[in-house]
């Protein structure tokens, strides 16, 4: 076959020009230089990350027990996942607060905050849940929120947070798939060792019923006690007096309400959130491992480190100052009443019997015009029918908190029970009756005893031997004996009458 020569120039288009030689641009030589600095400062803070971490055990210890190189991996292969709600715009996380181990009721949630933070106009909204919200499970029947948590632990550690995250999901019909657990002990220790949080006190606070850990059974009642002051104005708070601030019941005037306290509650996550992501901690060795160890050891949460991450670049940007925050009361403009049941247990109702208003206000919190609609409605307050407890629901979990440890059976004999105060400290009758009812034990009446001059707590038992298991308890709980004789001035209808001396 002839060989076959192809020119290539002279079938060109362009012609035989395309051989002239064109003149060489000079390239500039600083985008290599930019180059190469980047590459090195890359380098370096490898480098010195890697000496920070591996040079002290006890952060690489921290890191290893949350499989933290593999969560960066995660990471990495992450880039283009979205978090649980980033497609609907609305990423929701539950956060619950508890007293943890060493305190009464540990795994009862003592604050509820649902938490939601919008991507396309980079807002968050924080909306706070009373404890004594009453619902009614599906899987427990009537019982209050903060219980669910607590149900849940002990049937399963491990497993409160879901528990309470599907509830709150289930109740507000929208996906609360994140949660975080945090223990009274943990919060205390991250407040202090990011050297306490700044908050703005709207007004003096002034709370003469503290309760002091570890004094809950003391005697006389006012040790029980101390008085807390905190005043108005920009406040730096440590770890403890931030916690107090936080959990005050009793304080004062307008302080003394829950919509005051969620409010509270929410000023010190808000402030604690800025000093965690501040430069100053990302860049400190001893403050990432004092992180890392409270989250190890006080907190529980199904947030993974990858998603953690993501969620603070989403949000970075968002003005704290800004943060939408609600609250669900029984006061004024408020979407809840109070209520006693038959069982005498206080709890708090939405006041459309159908919580339709609590979801609507959820589903708008970001539309503060339509917000204020709902809470500044002139419906109609329709009290509905007094909860009873129905076939799948003990009566500790229809009236009240359950009873942990010690583990009993005293609930089951159902005796019903009115406290008297025979002193003149005002309101420990009405102290009496809360402890009691979160006990288990079935009060329904409380109030001032004919005569006030009695020198010990007398427990009167009036069913004559009828309910030996809750004598026995309330023997233990005042240690004392119950009275052999009942005085004929005793009028009473209950089963056990309890007066209160000191």
């Amino acid at each position: 076959m002839p060989k076959v020569e192809v020119d290539f120039i002279q079938n060109d288009p362009r012609g035989p020009e395309i051989l002239e030689k064109k003149p060489i641009r000079k390239r500039s030589i600083w985008p290599k230089i930019i180059a190469i600095l980047i590459i090195v400062a890359f380098f370096g803070v490898t480098i010195f990350s890697s000496s920070m971490v591996f040079s002290d055990r006890e952060l690489l210890d921290n890191l290893s027990k949350i499989n933290f190189f593999q969560q960066v991996g995660k990471l990495i292969a992450a880039k283009s996942k979205k978090l649980h709600g980033e497609k609907n715009d609305r990423i929701n996380l539950l956060i619950l607060g508890i007293g943890g181990a060493g305190h009464d009721g540990g795994n009862l949630t003592d604050t509820i905050i649902l938490g939601s933070f919008k991507p396309s106009i980079n807002q968050a909204a924080m909306m706070s849940i009373p404890r004594d919200l009453m619902v009614k499970s599906e899987n427990l029947g009537w019982l209050k929120i903060n219980a669910i948590n607590a149900y849940a632990e002990k049937s399963s550690p491990g497993s409160g947070g879901k528990a309470a995250a599907d509830e709150m999901s289930r109740l507000l019909n929208d996906d609360v798939y994140y949660y975080l657990t945090v223990d009274f002990d943990g919060f205390e220790k991250l407040i202090d060792e990011f050297g306490g949080v700044e908050v703005e006190v709207e007004n003096n606070l002034t709370d003469y019923q503290y309760p002091i850990l570890g004094q809950e059974d003391a005697y006389p009642i006012e040790s029980r006690y101390e008085t807390l002051k905190i005043k108005k104005g920009l406040q730096s708070l440590d770890g403890k007096t931030a916690l107090k601030y936080a959990r005050s019941r009793h304080a004062l005037g307008v302080e003394g309400s829950d919509f005051a306290r969620s409010k509270r509650q929410q000023k010190i996550l808000a402030a604690l959130k800025e000093k965690i992501f501040s430069a100053s901690t990302l860049f400190s060795p001893k403050k990432i491992n004092a992180l890392l160890e409270t989250y190890n050891q006080h907190i529980s949460t199904n947030l993974e480190i990858w998603e953690m991450l993501k969620l603070y670049e989403l949000g970075k940007q968002a003005d704290g100052a800004k943060i939408i925050n609600r609250s669900l009361t029984n006061g004024p403009g408020g979407l809840l009443h109070d209520q006693i049941t038959e069982e005498g247990a206080y709890v708090l109702l939405p006041n459309d019997s159908s919580y339709g208003a609590i979801r609507s206000l959820w589903q708008n919190i970001f539309d503060d015009a339509t917000a204020k609609a709902i809470t500044d409605s002139d419906t109609a307050f329709i009290p509905p029918p007094i909860i009873k407890p129905n076939a799948t629901s003990t009566p500790a979990q229809a009236t009240s908190t359950p009873t942990l440890e010690p583990e009993t059976d005293f609930t089951q004999e159902r005796a019903t029970i009115e406290i008297q105060n025979g002193t003149f400290v005002a309101g420990w009758a009405t102290r009496e009756f809360e402890r009691l009812k979160e006990l288990g034990f079935k009060v329904l009446k409380f109030g001032n005893a004919p005569t006030r001059d009695y020198t010990s707590v007398t427990i009167y038992d009036l069913s004559r031997g009828k309910y030996p298991l809750t004598i026995k308890e309330l023997e233990k709980i005042y240690n004392t004996t119950a009275a052999d004789k009942i005085p004929a001035s005793i009028d009473s209808m209950v089963n056990i009458l309890i007066v209160l001396g000191k």
